[in-house]
């Protein structure tokens, strides 16, 4: 029994499932009695504590150190792997600079909770528990093509669940495990577990904000808005690719 907990290979999914399970019910619970800026906090909160409480798991069952974990090495690598995702952001960053009017109904208090610390906290503990959590373990694997698909298209889809937890909805789904999806080949080509929770982060950013955007529709706006599906389609092929080829042994930067 206490195998399933120590081994290096698969027992991240376990601790996943343990944490995920805890922390969507606390979250759940939470919700039905808190919300707006108490919410935000309350939410900012719970992911800082079990984001650190992953981190000194990941520590004891890896054996690596936090620092280690949490460090920048290998961080141009982890940016060429990324270059799908960094090209789909470019894309949504266009359109919604084309596209933006003015902002209504962001507070000071929303903006730092919920735009700033919620967002920063979900990029740590999220990368955390749906990416190295997860995906460690491939590294004590044999590595084949077979078992990164497996790894990755685990994470991959409890990524695309986790945002459906409230309700299913398959755009949603769908939208959140591609962009999982490249994160977590961000980490297996780099090792790089960082970088992903920046990327994670910067991206919230402007996707939580939009909720308080009138747009100004226009030609320029409406076309390139009209091929988003396209261009996820386009990131999560970039990043296949990308984690299908031959490694590369690189210095630690």
């Amino acid at each position: 029994m206490l195998k399933i907990f120590t081994d290096k290979r698969y027992s991240g999914f376990v601790w996943h499932l343990l944490f995920a399970g805890v922390f969507i019910g606390l979250s759940l619970i939470f919700i039905e009695f808190t919300e707006g800026i108490m919410w935000y906090l309350i939410s900012s909160v719970l992911r800082i504590i079990f984001g650190i409480a992953i981190l000194i798991v990941s520590t004891r069952l890896f054996g690596r150190k936090a620092s280690d974990i949490l460090s920048f090495r290998n961080c141009k690598r982890a940016l060429v792997a990324g270059c799908g995702f960094l090209l789909f952001f470019l894309y949504y960053v266009l359109t919604v600079a084309s596209g933006f009017g003015k902002v209504t109904g962001l507070t000071a208090g929303i903006l730092a909770l919920r735009i700033i610390l919620q967002q920063a906290t979900t990029g740590f503990y999220e990368e955390m528990n749906y990416r190295f959590l997860l995906l460690e373990g491939l590294k004590h694997t044999r590595n084949t093509v077979g078992m990164k698909i497996l790894f990755v298209m685990t994470s991959t889809v409890l990524f695309g669940l986790l945002h459906c937890v409230t309700g299913w909805d398959t755009y949603r789904f769908l939208q959140t495990a591609a962009i999982g999806f490249a994160f977590a080949v961000i980490f297996v080509r780099a090792g790089n577990i960082v970088i992903p929770m920046i990327l994670h982060f910067v991206y919230d950013i402007i996707a939580n904000t939009v909720p308080y955007v009138e747009w100004n529709h226009n030609p320029v706006f409406d076309n390139i808005s009209s091929v988003f599906e396209v261009m996820l389609v386009f990131m999560f092929v970039i990043s296949a690719v990308l984690l299908f080829l031959p490694e590369k042994k690189t210095t630690a930067i």
